[in-house]
C-alpha cells in the first residue's frame, strides 16, 4: 500500500470513529464539533480520491 492509500485509509478510519462518537454525543455540545471535523476530513478524503481517479 503506498503512502496516499495509507493516508486515505487513516482518514476513513478517523471518519468512522467520529461517526461512532457522534451517536454517543448526540445530545452533547461536542456533536457540532464532531460534525465539523467529519466534514473537513471527508472533504480531504474526497479530494484525494478525485486526484487518484483523474490520473
Amino acid at each position: 500500500m503506498d503512502d496516499k492509500q495509507a493516508a486515505m485509509a487513516r482518514l476513513q478510519a478517523r471518519i468512522d470513529a467520529i461517526n461512532k462518537r457522534m451517536v454517543i454525543d448526540s445530545n452533547d455540545l461536542d456533536y457540532e464539533t464532531h460534525l465539523r471535523q467529519k466534514r473537513q476530513l471527508q472533504q480531504i478524503l474526497d479530494r484525494m480520491k478525485e486526484k487518484i481517479s483523474n490520473k
